[in-house]
């Protein structure tokens, strides 16, 4: 009987030093591999309307991770449903003025995540367009543009806006001279009276054009399409449409210089259009009224399909910016671009 006593004594001993050890191991483990904290996750952005364009908006990720040692975090945008991005500090264009609840969800390397919002005011841009003045008795105030290689056939559109009082208003296209006796075609434009052609049509062009009377402060559409002969034999024929009105229709370009200029008419001519002047006044007197040229776009259809050379809606600048080249390196004219300026309306 002690006997058994004593095995029955040896086996509970060795079965308290079996369950020792056990949770022993447990907690060395335990203490070996912990479960890790999760991370503190804070979603935080700003926001700044870009100077060039109002519908744009650049948006900073000030979001931050703690308590983990890998602090980096996926971003994702949402930008009142007007689209979505999952950089960490995007750029965005939106679609339209309005009210927009912009969104961040920001997603830790653990999975843990935390979002911001912010509601963002989004108003449409202001309309920006080239303002041409005449401060000097010595010139005439210009915008001028001039593509690489003439333009055969083509057609230039845009719009423009005097006020009362201004005086004239120009669109000259002409070949590799600016001559006025050169010009395929140049129209004046008045603020209260009719306008009229300047240079490049005859005696018969004027007597059958119908020009309508210019009006002050409304932006006017004008469109001037022309086409050199295939050989430069012969000038090239130009039309006009103000408003949506035909003012004249494949009249040919002449010069007003006499019989003497004809011949340097023609080889100024013969090839198109080079040069595109808007300008305002003349090189006798000052002004201080102000003609105003928006949405320039100049096409040819040299290639057998039409395709635009240029454009500028002068959203791109700045307001007040001088397109003199020689006074800002952006400007994309002509150098003899003088007394023009990046207008914009209230």
């Amino acid at each position: 009987m002690l006997m058994n006593l004593n095995k029955n004594i040896i086996l509970m001993m060795s079965l308290l030093l079996s369950i020792t050890a056990f949770t022993s191991c447990e907690k060395e483990e335990d203490m070996m591999d912990p479960e890790p904290d999760p991370s503190v996750v804070v979603a935080s952005f700003s926001s700044q309307v870009d100077a060039e364009n109002s519908l744009t908006y650049n948006f900073t990720n000030n979001s931050v991770v703690n308590g983990i040692d890998d602090t980096s975090f996926d971003s994702e945008w949402d930008f009142g449903g007007d689209g979505t991005s999952t950089e960490e500090n995007p750029s965005f264009t939106f679609s339209s003025e309005g009210s927009y609840e912009v969104t961040l969800t920001v997603t830790a390397a653990d999975g843990e995540t935390d979002t911001a919002t912010e509601t963002i005011e989004v108003t449409a841009p202001k309309n920006r367009y080239a303002s041409i003045t005449d401060s000097r008795d010595d010139d005439t105030g210009e915008l001028r543009y001039a593509p690489m290689d003439s333009i055969r056939t083509g057609r230039v559109t845009f719009r423009y806006r005097v006020f009362e009082d201004a005086q004239d208003g120009f669109i000259n296209v002409s070949g590799t001279s600016t001559s006025g006796d050169d010009a395929i075609v140049e129209v004046r434009f008045k603020d209260n009276a009719p306008h009229e052609f300047r240079e490049g049509a005859s005696d018969d062009a004027v007597a059958n054009a119908n020009f309508p009377e210019g009006v002050i402060d409304v932006w006017v559409p004008v469109e001037v399409t022309w086409a050199a002969s295939e050989d430069g034999s012969t000038p090239p024929t130009f039309s006009v449409t103000i408003d949506g009105e035909t003012v004249i229709e494949n009249a040919v370009s002449t010069t007003n210089g006499g019989p003497g200029d004809v011949p340097g008419h023609l080889e100024a001519t013969k090839d198109g259009a080079f040069n595109f002047q808007w300008k305002y006044n003349s090189n006798s007197s000052v002004d201080d009224g102000v003609y105003q040229v928006d949405d320039i776009v100049i096409y040819s259809s040299d290639s057998g399909t039409e395709e635009i050379v240029f454009s500028d809606d002068f959203q791109g600048y700045s307001a007040g910016e001088d397109l003199d080249p020689d006074n800002n390196a952006s400007s994309v004219y002509h150098p003899n671009s003088t007394d023009v300026t990046v207008g914009e309306e209230e």
